[in-house]
């Protein structure tokens, strides 16, 4: 362990995962294994996997569109690992599921699990309203309105805006890798020109600008260039910045991380620190992706990206309720299945391998995830860092 992932490490023990975090990640856990059976028992699941199916056979039978079958893949590998109502039968590398007992109505239980989760601070409504939209939702967006959530997650569908930015912002479990990012990089940026990808709802550049003020650094930016594929989402965050940071140099771009960045203007060799929150494992090539990243850093540049991290290849996030009803996001990973076995997420040891194979020299990933699971099961969530 380095002396910067050992500090960073104390440093989440001390003051991020504590009690209260550490509480509600495993409640949401739970929580998300009861929408699921919610969901199982709506689909009459036990009844049509009475004999093992492949998740496709399933979308198909109830008419969902043909890559549901990742979704539905996602959904009972998780309850079959975590409850004791569905098994699977036969190899992960083809996998069919078969029911195993019919679950009782967990609706009473759901509703204690939320009560004690609302009770552990403000904010965590936000990630009850996330997951219960998607719960609610699945047939919805599997089979009558297939673009809905792919809607939602680019700033496309006015009524969930409000929705979307609360999911990103205000559940302290989500707004989390904000502010684990913006520690790195105020660690380890010196100086330069920052490019930060996939900027979204603002949650990356408003925690680092407002540590940076804190720590009276932010003449450490030359320009900072914030990005995003949602020119809606660009424009709501320039407006804020702006006026909060009047005197921070700043350009705002579209940008599409899925195309070579010098078709979109980024030039080789430009940029001193790429920045992401959340944002980078959603490439369609990953290893394309992470090339281009390469190229346009300077020598001794940097990645950082603040990301959830899978503790298993085919672990289910509980976000995932909801973020899989996207057609994206489920089917992203495809091209990339060495390192991305379900859908977007990486764990720490594929991170590791797909910046390697990049060509970057040197990785880190903070805090030290193993130390951290030691007391904190369910910690999801660190930073990926890379030299040029």
């Amino acid at each position: 362990m380095t002396m910067h992932q050992l500090m960073f490490t104390r440093w989440c023990e001390k003051e991020i995962f504590t009690p209260t975090m550490r509480r509600a990640a495993h409640l949401m856990e739970r929580a998300a294994d009861l929408h699921l059976i919610q969901v199982y028992r709506r689909l009459d699941l036990a009844t049509r996997l009475a004999q093992p199916k492949t998740p496709r056979q399933l979308a198909d039978e109830l008419a969902f569109v043909p890559s549901a079958g990742i979704t539905l893949d996602a959904m009972l590998w998780r309850l079959a690992s975590r409850t004791p109502h569905v098994r699977l039968a036969g190899p992960e590398s083809d996998p069919r599921y078969v029911a195993a007992s019919d679950p009782e109505d967990p609706s009473a239980e759901l509703l204690l699990v939320w009560a004690e989760i609302q009770q552990l601070g403000p904010g965590f409504d936000a990630a009850r309203e996330f997951i219960e939209f998607g719960a609610t939702r699945f047939e919805e967006a599997l089979r009558d309105d297939p673009d809905l959530m792919d809607r939602m997650l680019s700033g496309r569908e006015p009524r969930f805006q409000d929705l979307w930015h609360r999911a990103t912002n205000a559940d302290p479990l989500q707004d989390v890798h904000g502010v684990l990012g913006a520690k790195a990089v105020c660690t380890l940026f010196k100086t330069g020109t920052i490019l930060e990808i996939g900027g979204g709802t603002g949650n990356g550049i408003r925690h680092l600008f407002d540590l940076m003020a804190r720590k009276k650094v932010l003449n450490r930016i030359d320009r900072y260039i914030f990005t995003d594929i949602s020119q809606s989402f660009v424009l709501d965050t320039k407006h804020e910045i702006q006026q909060d940071y009047p005197e921070v140099a700043t350009s705002w771009r579209f940008m599409d991380i899925n195309r070579p960045f010098g078709k979109q203007k980024f030039g080789k060799e430009s940029v001193d620190l790429i920045y992401g929150v959340n944002a980078a494992h959603v490439a369609r090539d990953i290893r394309s992706f992470l090339r281009e990243c390469h190229d346009a850093l300077k020598p001794g540049g940097k990645v950082i990206f603040s990301e959830r991290i899978r503790n298993h290849p085919r672990s289910m996030a509980p976000r995932e309720v909801t973020l899989n009803l996207s057609v994206y996001h489920r089917t992203a990973a495809q091209s990339d299945q060495d390192w991305r076995g379900s859908h977007c997420y990486l764990t720490a040891e594929k991170w590791t391998e797909a910046l390697h194979a990049a060509g970057f020299s040197t990785t880190l990933i903070c805090p030290d995830l193993n130390r951290m699971r030691k007391r904190f099961p369910e910690c999801y969530a660190g930073v990926v860092i890379a030299e040029r």
